[in-house]
């Protein structure tokens, strides 16, 4: 009998050793799933505020997009105002009275206007003339054969070419030399 009671206290001690090593368990899963859970709802705010903050950039380059031009188009607006007074003055006046100086006097203020409103934003000629010839500033329309002249040199412009912020928006239309 005493075998008997020892058998079964053996397996009731078993039992509690198994039955506090099952809450202890039971307790640790319950302690992973509250820390599960509250690292599944930092993700989730976290997904949030990418999401809000992806809509926000967009909108932001949306809106750079949209009015980058305002400040350009503001000093243009100048200029603008400036032909339109030059043409409310000219129809206003004797055209006999309005000498060609004048009248040209008047273009070179509103051409100046302009460039210096382009050149606050960074627009720059390229300078040519003189220059030799390099395919990145400059488009060969003509060339000429000239002993007189080093080769490869840019002797007239066509057209007037532009930088924009140190990138080439339109290259200079040129005449070249070459030797023979």
């Amino acid at each position: 009998m005493e075998e008997e009671n020892g058998i079964l206290n053996n397996n009731e001690d078993k039992t509690t050793e198994l039955q506090n090593k099952i809450s202890e368990l039971e307790k640790q899963l319950s302690e992973s799933e509250s820390k599960l859970k509250e690292i599944y709802e930092r993700y989730l705010r976290s997904e949030a505020d990418f999401q809000n903050l992806k809509k926000r950039t967009e909108k932001e380059k949306d809106d750079t997009r949209k009015y980058a031009l305002q400040e350009v188009i503001m000093g243009i607006l100048n200029v603008l105002d400036h032909i339109e007074r030059g043409i409310k003055v000219y129809k206003e006046s004797e055209k006999e009275t309005l000498s060609k100086e004048e009248v040209l006097k008047g273009i070179e203020l509103i051409y100046k206007d302009l460039k210096d409103v382009l050149g606050a934003h960074g627009l720059c000629e390229i300078e040519c003339l003189g220059k030799e010839f390099d395919p990145y500033y400059h488009e060969a329309l003509a060339t000429i054969c000239s002993e007189e002249t080093e080769h490869n040199k840019v002797v007239e412009e066509f057209q007037k070419g532009y930088i924009l912020n140190d990138r080439v928006i339109r290259p200079s239309r040129v005449k070249v030399t070459k030797n023979e």
